[in-house]
């Protein structure tokens, strides 16, 4: 009875460790950017190394944004959905909710102005880094190096502004409903923006470790592109150009990361 017991505490230990919709990301050393891209802001091509992760599969849905925060402020409301119109404040606001909720340390914590502090060794919900971000849609260590998350072909991995076989491509799909990519991660490309961690600022040529972004910029990070969106500028590499941290738009959501157990 007691190896029962011992059995149980640990299967259930493991899964509040690693919850079943995230995937380990091992880390690994990436060329991030594109020296091809129309877009200033996707160049230079510059060495990044990673540490290892865990991500969610797919984009914060509505279910699960209002079981944490007890709202939904989307404008195309189904659960399956992912949330949208939430301004990065929001997305750092339900990791925390999320994470206590779960009796997991909160990774963010609020200083003066609204601004925050992020603690990386906490064990709860946060965004990721950009670098982390395109690590895991380009597939992570096992990369086949597709323009797309998860293909060469937009179609198949991607909600994007013609997408052929659909006739409302002016709003939100629910998630997992493309193919996933490499690492079995979903929407990496379309479907909505997604909120990362960092200050966004132009690249550097220089080879980083872990990068988190500008601390002194006024802007954050989005990546991915949206059902709105043409689909070139669904590709791995896209950034949009940096975005108020308290911009709300119905194509613009998020998912969450974890430090890796």
């Amino acid at each position: 009875m007691k190896k029962i017991s011992l059995l149980i505490s640990i299967i259930f230990t493991s899964a509040l460790a690693f919850p079943q919709d995230f995937v380990h990301v091992k880390g690994g050393t990436f060329l991030m950017g594109s020296d091809a891209s129309d877009h200033r802001n996707e160049r230079p091509v510059h060495q990044v190394i990673v540490d290892s992760f865990e991500i969610c599969i797919h984009e914060v849905t509505q279910a699960e944004y209002q079981a944490a925060t007890g709202k939904n402020p989307s404008k195309f409301k189904e659960a399956d959905r992912p949330v949208e119109c939430v301004t990065w404040y929001d997305a750092v606001e339900y990791c925390n909710s999320r994470s206590i909720a779960e009796g997991l340390k909160p990774c963010y914590t609020k200083g003066s102005y609204d601004s925050y502090s992020c603690d990386w060794e906490a064990d709860g919900y946060r965004l990721p880094t950009e670098a982390e971000w395109e690590y895991a849609c380009r597939g992570g260590s096992g990369s086949k190096g597709f323009t797309y998350s998860g293909s060469n072909d937009v179609k198949r991995v991607a909600w994007y502004d013609e997408n052929p076989d659909d006739d409302t491509d002016e709003q939100t799909h629910k998630v997992m409903k493309k193919a996933p990519n490499e690492l079995g991660i979903y929407d990496m490309s379309g479907n909505v923006w997604e909120w990362c961690w960092d200050g966004y600022g132009f690249y550097s040529s220089a080879s980083q470790v872990n990068p988190t972004g500008y601390e002194s910029s006024q802007f954050r990070s989005l990546r991915g592109g949206a059902y709105d969106i043409i689909d070139k500028d669904c590709s791995v590499t896209i950034r949009e150009n940096g975005a108020f941290p308290s911009l709300w738009h119905q194509s613009v959501g998020f998912r969450v990361a974890r430090k890796s157990r």
